[in-house]
């Protein structure tokens, strides 16, 4: 189905403007994405965008104090890499953390980090792909990981990007995944809808990667073609840095919930039904 986003984007426009409670700050790109992850359903549309900004108000351990200049989120960014390639009509998504032995791992501050790339990649990275290819590096996935996770917070923080990132998830790779992976995958499967884990690929190696991922569409880091990752971060995180005083918005296409309460009744959280989750 072709998709008139000019038309859209003002429609959804005029429903935001009647809904005092959502933010009036998102860009059209921000839109477009949006409305693209929906296939163009203007219904869905609303209610991923519904669930974008009252998941980042009711989550102000990752969307607030978000100064990329302070020195523990600094820490956080040099040790992950969250970066994105163009493959053809689909676009990678690419996770990896690089602390060999968790000493300088803080699990808010590195989601908080993501989140933040995250934001600049949706208002600033203008791809509309078929599909949404994840790869996560699991490397450095110890088991000793799983005392330094809020395991409660992180499945609900799952739900939050499966239900209201604009995404049409596709693939999903953990590659260089340890021998005792499934004891890891068993503490969020249980949050994941039967779609997602059915997509969810575990390679002990990069190289099983090449069966579903041309390498001409990888990074060098993981023997491929494109562009090097870490390159990629740095950039990204020096122009997240350029845009501090975005990042300083505590209110950043946040929902005002005191408006919500009074049009929608009492708040569900980040918790949802996945009716909204757009899946290829």
């Amino acid at each position: 189905m072709q998709i008139d986003y000019e038309r859209d984007i003002s429609l959804i426009r005029e429903w935001l403007a009647k809904e005092d409670y959502l933010p009036q700050d998102l860009g059209d790109m921000l839109l477009k994405k949006f409305i693209h992850s929906c296939y163009g359903s203007l219904e869905k549309t609303k209610q991923c965008i519904d669930k974008f900004c009252v998941g980042r108000t009711n989550t102000p351990e990752l969307y607030t104090f978000r100064d990329p200049t302070a020195s523990k989120l600094k820490t956080a960014f040099s040790i992950t890499s969250v970066t994105t390639y163009e493959a053809g009509e689909d676009e990678i998504v690419i996770h990896e953390l690089d602390d060999p032995n968790l000493e300088r791992f803080e699990f808010y501050d590195l989601l908080k980090t993501f989140a933040m790339q995250a934001d600049y990649w949706l208002n600033n990275i203008p791809l509309f792909p078929r599909g949404h290819i994840v790869l996560i590096d699991a490397k450095h996935f110890y088991l000793k990981i799983v005392s330094r996770v809020n395991i409660f917070f992180f499945k609900q923080f799952l739900v939050y990007l499966l239900e209201a990132m604009p995404v049409r998830i596709k693939q999903i790779h953990v590659y260089n995944s340890p021998a005792y992976y499934d004891k890891l995958f068993s503490l969020v499967k249980p949050v994941l809808p039967q779609e997602i884990c059915d997509m969810i690929k575990f390679h002990l190696e990069i190289e099983g990667l090449y069966a579903h991922v041309d390498k001409k569409y990888l990074p060098v880091e993981l023997g491929g073609e494109a562009p090097s990752m870490k390159d990629q971060q740095k950039k990204w995180v020096k122009i997240i840095t350029e845009s501090r005083d975005m990042y300083l918005n505590d209110n950043l296409w946040k929902a005002d919930m005191k408006k919500r309460a009074k049009s929608k009744g009492a708040d569900t959280a980040m918790n949802g039904s996945f009716r909204s989750l757009s899946i290829d």
